[in-house]
């Protein structure tokens, strides 16, 4: 999702985070190897003061509540990507799962779920109970991830 690459990028991005840190090591990778600004929102201040340590140029970290209206802050920016509990999108088990937010639609949330590919339209109250989850069930830190777009320097 990060990549915007086929399947063979997906999965060196994904070895990245074995390096260190699952999450920073996959970000910094991205940042350095595509040249994407990143900003990620970490919930747990620990987490958060760990990752900030690790992180590399391009990577932008920002400590704060995870909620739905910081969702919807950053969708009219652009695409977000989510960490929910993903019992709440399949109803099997209880597992830390990434999504790409596109849009929110009133009460609807449009993600795209890496797992299959496919286009969702869940209700953003199902995707709060995925964040309380995983972060009271599962005990993760609930974390976002946006690309801001860098303004072009003028001629």
């Amino acid at each position: 999702m990060m990549s915007n690459k086929g399947n063979k990028d997906e999965i060196k991005i994904w070895k990245q985070g074995w390096r260190f840190n699952y999450l920073i090591g996959q970000l910094n990778y991205v940042a350095r190897k595509y040249g994407k600004a990143i900003k990620a929102y970490i919930e747990n201040q620990y987490y958060f003061n760990e990752l900030q340590n690790q992180k590399e140029d391009g990577v932008e970290l920002v400590n704060k509540k995870i909620t739905i209206a910081l969702i919807d802050e950053l969708l009219v920016k652009g695409n977000v990507i989510i960490y929910i509990d993903n019992y709440y999108l399949q109803g099997i088990l209880h597992a830390p799962h990434f999504v790409m937010a596109l849009r929110r639609i009133e009460k609807i949330i449009e993600i795209v779920d890496p797992f299959d590919g496919k286009l969702k339209k869940i209700p953003a109250d199902t995707i709060q109970k995925g964040i309380i989850s995983l972060r009271n069930h599962l005990k993760y830190s609930p974390v976002l991830i946006t690309f801001p777009q860098t303004k072009k320097k003028a001629l």
